[in-house]
């Protein structure tokens, strides 16, 4: 039973860095053992001992694996933020999420920590001396008390003194965390209609709007941000007509953390704020006609945030409905926004989510949009490896910018009092401020956070909207999506009882505040910080 505890003991030694933090993974794992082996002990029968045996060791050499493969990775122990996305993540979100990470220097991990089945089914089968305590007789009552006794004080010091590294105790924690969330995103954001949205004044009329929601696409690979490769070669060509914002943040570096804030009143100091709406439902309740179409499978191990967020929606159309679908481009979406835009009513919100550059990059673009090739010069991290991710990434962002300029020539082509509104939830580091590719709260970087936003108007739009016209005095604003809810009330001219003007990017009544992150963490003073590290 010791088997994945030595493994640990070996192999976590070179990987936990920390050596507080190793003795207390050791701590965690031999306490756990010492549990397993006094229930098994419990048992008269030597045959469900076998049974128990092999349970126990399948469960702690993968606690041991998932433990050394997040310190491995991310630096980090596994956390209840990091099983809660779990939850709300799709089998092939999954897989691709552990195919991205995982190369040939893991082998060793999982070869260690899983051998030990081998060395137990041949053991079992010639009885082996370590394993007489299988065949034990019945053990004596005061014995079996005893082990009773250590079995619960083993699991009091767990939960006590080593709770935070005890992923079985991390998991049931987060099942709590994660059924109260959903019951409380299932109460307020689900219905089509909302008792809490209480409207003031609306303009009613006709008016078409397009909400396109990125996915892991960072302004740092953008050339419309100044980027040194031609990512983006149609919107650059339309940058005239466009509003870019270039100090915009995401709230987090996870998509669930972050659309739950940017799509509702949710914010980092209400994080479950009383009487809470989304942007579907802001819509609705303005009179429009809302469609909800995507790119990413409605469904994980149970509906995901944004699933709920959609449902209130009238309409609702989701391509990537199974495995097959889940590698299916986004230029798969403008069909399905034509036939939105082509419905009879004169008022429509059409909210767009993209797979957009998430990851297996390779597989969010077409072959004809496989573009860049060598190292790009920028790389902070240059290897053969990041050279590939690299030019994975910028091919993806290459693919978006043309999903995106075709989503944009649709709306100009009903010339209709319209907007087009574009950001992506989070970015991604690809190997540009650390030797990393891809994103997680632990490893928080600027590329991370720092996301495109930009905006397009109609001429009819701008006609009737005249405060628009100032918007390339306001570029430079800092601002974090989190508050996204009351830009959106602004273009679409409908203010709520609560709406507070000086959180919207197209107000002139705009003030620029704190942006905090996880931890209360000021982002604004941190870039500084990480910029001086640089």
């Amino acid at each position: 039973m010791s088997f994945p505890l030595l493994v640990l003991m070996l192999l976590g030694f070179f990987i936990i860095t920390h050596a507080k933090q190793f003795f207390r993974e050791l701590g965690a794992i031999f306490l756990l053992t010492t549990i397993f082996v006094g229930i098994i002990l419990l048992f008269n029968s030597t045959k469900f001992k076998k049974v128990l045996l092999l349970l126990f060791q399948f469960l702690l050499a993968f606690l041991v694996a998932f433990k050394l493969f997040f310190y491995y990775t991310f630096g980090v122990k596994p956390t209840a933020s990091a099983i809660f996305v779990i939850f709300e993540t799709n089998a092939n979100e999954a897989s691709e999420f552990f195919s991205s990470y995982f190369n040939f220097s893991i082998f060793p991990i999982l070869i260690l920590s899983f051998s030990v089945f081998v060395f137990l089914v041949i053991g079992l089968f010639y009885k082996s001396k370590v394993f007489q305590f299988l065949y034990l007789k019945k053990l004596p009552i005061l014995f079996k008390s005893a082990i009773i006794l250590l079995i619960i004080s083993c699991g009091f010091l767990l939960k006590r003194s080593f709770n935070e590294q005890s992923v079985l105790l991390t998991l049931s924690h987060s099942i709590q965390e994660y059924n109260k969330a959903k019951n409380y995103y299932k109460e307020h954001l689900a219905k089509p209609e909302s008792e809490s949205i209480k409207i003031i004044s609306k303009n009613e009329k006709p008016q078409i709007g397009i909400v396109v929601i990125g996915e892991s696409t960072s302004r740092w690979h953008m050339q419309l941000y100044n980027y040194n490769r031609e990512t983006n070669p149609l919107l650059s060509k339309m940058k005239d007509e466009l509003y870019v914002f270039d100090d915009v943040i995401a709230p987090n570096v996870m998509t669930i953390k972050s659309l739950e804030k940017a799509l509702t009143l949710s914010d980092y100091n209400n994080p479950k704020i009383e009487n809470n709406f989304s942007v579907v439902q802001l819509a609705n309740a303005a009179g429009f006609e809302t469609f909800w179409i995507s790119n990413q499978q409605p469904v994980g191990f149970t509906e995901s945030t944004p699933t709920i967020i959609a449902t209130a929606a009238k309409h609702k159309r989701f391509l990537a409905t199974d495995s097959y679908y889940y590698s299916i481009h986004d230029g798969s979406l403008v069909p399905e926004i034509k036939k939105a835009l082509n419905t009879k009513s004169n008022r429509k919100l059409i909210f767009v989510h993209l797979i957009g550059t998430h990851r297996l990059y390779s597989k969010r673009y077409p072959n004809e949009f496989n573009y860049f090739e060598g190292v790009n010069e920028r790389t902070k991290y240059k290897t053969e490896y990041s050279k590939t991710k690299v030019n994975e990434y910028d091919n993806a962002i290459r693919y978006n910018d043309f999903v995106v300029s075709e989503i944009i020539n649709l709306v100009k082509e009903a010339h209709k009092n319209s907007f087009v509104v574009y950001f992506s939830d989070h970015g991604d580091d690809v190997f540009d401020t650390q030797d990393f590719v891809g994103h997680y709260g632990t490893k928080m970087s600027k590329p991370m956070l720092d996301i495109p936003f930009f905006s397009w108007f109609s001429k009819d739009y701008l006609l009737a909207n005249k405060k628009i016209d100032s918007l390339n005095n306001y570029s430079n604003r800092k601002y974090n999506t989190e508050d996204f809810i009351y830009s959106f009330s602004d273009i679409i001219d409908v203010e709520f009882e609560g709406f507070d003007a000086s959180k919207s990017i197209f107000n002139s009544n705009f003030k620029e505040k704190q942006r905090l992150l996880r931890g209360g963490l000021d982002y604004d003073i941190w870039k500084t910080t990480k910029a001086d590290e640089d």
